[in-house]
């Protein structure tokens, strides 16, 4: 599984080694079609993957509507999987909020997995 024609981690996800902010189109991507360095790119975007594609690998993968350029949020992990993080498009700062996620985080919020909502690059425990 690849991600396509999604690029939105390009844009909701600091890549230090090029000095690229969160929430900016990095210089190398094109949107909806991949990275113009592709062979090239940095370590930290090689080992990426959302955690909608790493369950497309899996018996119970995330919902299609989930991907993050339908959702419009890249969900990612940290702390080995222990928590969640919500990378929030600042055009879309409510996406978080609508109810195929919402249903996604209440299966979370039952597991007992903490959730985190990152907007401009401020990680914030994510509301009840």
């Amino acid at each position: 599984m690849s991600c396509g024609t999604c690029t939105l981690c390009c844009k909701t996800m600091k890549v230090h080694e090029l000095g690229k902010a969160a929430h900016v189109w990095c210089a190398h991507c094109k949107i909806g079609q991949g990275c113009d360095t592709y062979e090239t790119r940095p370590e930290s975007c090689r080992i990426y993957d959302c955690l909608w594609l790493q369950t497309q690998r899996l018996s119970r993968p995330m919902a299609a509507e989930l991907r993050p350029d339908k959702s419009r949020v890249v969900v990612g992990t940290a702390n080995g999987g222990e928590d969640v993080i919500l990378y929030i498009d600042p055009d879309r700062p409510e996406a978080w909020k609508r109810p195929a996620m919402q249903h996604f985080l209440r299966e979370l919020r039952q597991r007992r997995i903490r959730i985190f909502l990152s907007r401009n690059d401020d990680l914030q425990p994510l509301p009840l």
